[in-house]
């Protein structure tokens, strides 16, 4: 119920109204047990029985602005409402938008209510005109042509998409292709952070992680060398990203075909393992900075198939993809045996034992972790005698748990 020229409301006239609403959509009289408006559930009921279409708008904080996100129509209804959604990710909050051209700084097609043009665009008129010409045509429907090639081409993805090969396929050079030989790897390990917050009715968020090291291993020409960062470091996210780029720089290089002429890819593989759930999610928010940005991305918003970060000033790309999208190998230990030709080796640490409150005391000790602290209480397992003798003996070559 906006206030307009002519009538300006009340709030004791306003509440009186939205009582009288509340009666016409749910039928019933208002009750002070009512949990508020469901509306995901209740929005379609709403613009039927009020024969009105809402128009929703919501807030983007990166670059920060307005945009419209839905629209609810009903068919036949000339009655127009536009709201702003809010939701600070435990409550919902919805307000009315009296003037979206001076909220948002852009003007909709008043038939589909899609179409966008920014205010300052000296060839607005023009521009609305001539799509308000073809939306009227097509009843407010975006209707989408298919134009077809005029002599028809081979699908051929696995060549097109790869300018390397398709260089060398088409000079009769595909003998001097060659795989990507040299690449970075990486694991982070996480801290668990119980909160045990509640988001509406149904949703609860037991625990956060919190990562606290990561590690990462280069294979280059000359061989193969690790680096690792942990919490004790400030921001030590960006300071093992700022290391990746510099290292990316020789695996460019040493991945690079020695014929110049031959265009080639440069982005750097930067290889986790089942991280595309995981580790990008952990590491999202490093990727962007004033030094590097996310040029390219792959997947969805839980899963990241492929992410490609690049440097602002040496234009180093480093492209994050997750072993597991491409092989069927379930178990790390499987996929170094078939694809690393060599025998999977890890060190036994206590996950389980290790948390937010205890790490930096319990990290710091220079004697070896008790048998006790490997105890796996989700599959009710405990380290037999051999297996803790054998840490024992590999502990011992570390100053303190830190390092081991």
């Amino acid at each position: 119920m906006p206030n307009t020229k002519d009538k300006r409301w009340k709030d004791s006239s306003r509440i009186a109204e939205a009582k009288r609403i509340f009666n016409r959509v749910l039928g019933q009289e208002f009750h002070d047990c009512y949990q508020g408006f469901d509306f995901v559930n209740d929005i379609d009921n709403f613009i039927n029985k009020e024969q009105i279409n809402v128009h929703m708008y919501t807030y983007e904080s990166d670059p920060p602005h307005y945009e419209l996100t839905q629209n609810y129509i009903v068919l036949g209804s000339d009655k127009q409402f536009n709201i702003l959604f809010i939701n600070d990710g435990i409550n919902a909050h919805i307000m009315y938008i009296s003037d979206v051209e001076a909220l948002t700084g852009f003007r909709y097609c008043n038939i589909c209510h899609k179409q966008a043009f920014r205010i300052g665009d000296p060839n607005i008129q023009t521009s609305m005109r001539n799509h308000m010409k073809k939306c009227q045509k097509n009843g407010g429907k975006i209707i989408k042509k298919v134009l077809l090639e005029r002599f028809a081409k081979p699908f051929v993805p696995h060549i097109l998409s790869n300018r390397t090969y398709k260089y060398l396929l088409a000079n009769n050079l595909t003998h001097l292709f060659k795989p990507t030989q040299y690449y970075i790897t990486y694991d982070i390990e996480t801290l668990e952070k119980k909160v045990n917050e509640k988001f509406g009715d149904s949703s609860q968020v037991t625990a956060t992680l919190i990562p606290y090291a990561i590690a990462s291993t280069v294979k280059l020409a000359s061989g193969i060398h690790s680096f690792y960062y942990d919490i004790r470091t400030d921001n030590f996210l960006d300071k093992w990203l700022e290391q990746l780029f510099e290292e990316a720089k020789q695996v460019k290089k040493d991945n690079k075909y020695n014929d110049e002429t031959i265009p080639q890819y440069y982005e750097v593989p930067v290889i986790g393992f089942n991280s595309a759930k995981f580790d990008t999610s952990v590491l999202f928010k490093n990727l962007k900075s004033k030094d590097w940005s996310i040029s390219k991305y792959l997947g969805s918003s839980t899963i990241a198939k492929q992410i490609v970060i690049k440097h602002k000033c040496s234009s180093i790309q480093l492209r994050f993809i997750d072993f597991k999208i491409y092989s069927m190998q379930n178990r790390l230990k499987d996929a170094v045996r078939d694809f690393g030709n060599g025998q999977y080796k890890k060190g036994r640490f206590p996950h389980e034992f290790i948390n937010i409150n205890n790490y930096m005391e319990e990290m710091n000790k220079s004697e070896p972790f008790p048998i006790e602290a490997f105890d796996n209480q989700l599959r009710n397992k405990k380290l037999s005698e051999v297996k803790y003798q054998a840490y024992l003996i590999e502990a011992t070559q570390f100053a303190n748990r830190w390092d081991y």
